[in-house]
């Protein structure tokens, strides 16, 4: 897993407020984009002073960065947990993708914005290559268990990974594309 750029050991040092201040500004970049907003409308936004936004980080692109990570590795948890060791290979890929969802769900601003900020691109970049390892070891051990047939492991991981990143930067007309393409792929490489 990517190393986070706010240390859990950091994160605990946190009083409750900046807390609350690093999850209001998770929604509000989630929701509306962070490209064309001040530091000065951010510390307004949540209700809180510049000083606390600095405190969290040196400037507006770095608080970008340690918010985007925070959610990232949110839900990065929350796929990883939804892994039950128990089933088969094919629900477990689907378990995974599917704990990720919310990924899905970002505001075509803020994708934008992603787009076009270097740094937070290859800050998701960190994470997409994590979500490419996790999905290829899931695949290996299903070839190695039979359940799928002699694939490339990284192929299939690049092709839902890749899918799953498409997915969320632009609108596509599907309730939810992420079941359709988990169907399709899967079917595909069963024994």
């Amino acid at each position: 897993m990517p190393r986070p750029l706010l240390s859990q050991r950091a994160e605990e040092r946190l009083g409750p407020r900046h807390r609350q201040v690093l999850d209001q500004l998770e929604r509000l970049f989630l929701e509306e984009g962070f490209g064309g907003i001040s530091v000065r409308e951010l510390a307004a936004s949540v209700g809180c002073s510049r000083r606390t936004l600095y405190e969290l980080a040196p400037s507006k692109d770095e608080l970008v960065l340690v918010v985007l990570d925070r959610f990232l590795h949110r839900v990065g948890r929350t796929a990883l947990d939804a892994i039950d060791r128990e089933q088969p290979y094919a629900d477990r890929i689907r378990s995974y993708f599917r704990g990720g969802v919310e990924l899905q769900r970002l505001s075509q601003t803020f994708a934008e914005d992603l787009a076009d900020d270097p740094a937070a691109r290859r800050l998701l970049d960190r994470h997409f290559r994590y979500v490419m390892a996790v999905t290829e070891e899931l695949v290996s051990e299903g070839v190695a268990a039979g359940e799928f047939r002699r694939v490339s492991p990284s192929i299939v991981a690049g092709v839902l990974a890749g899918s799953g990143l498409y997915f969320n930067q632009v609108e596509i007309a599907h309730p939810d594309p992420t079941d359709e393409m988990l169907d399709l792929v899967i079917r595909s490489i069963l024994a």
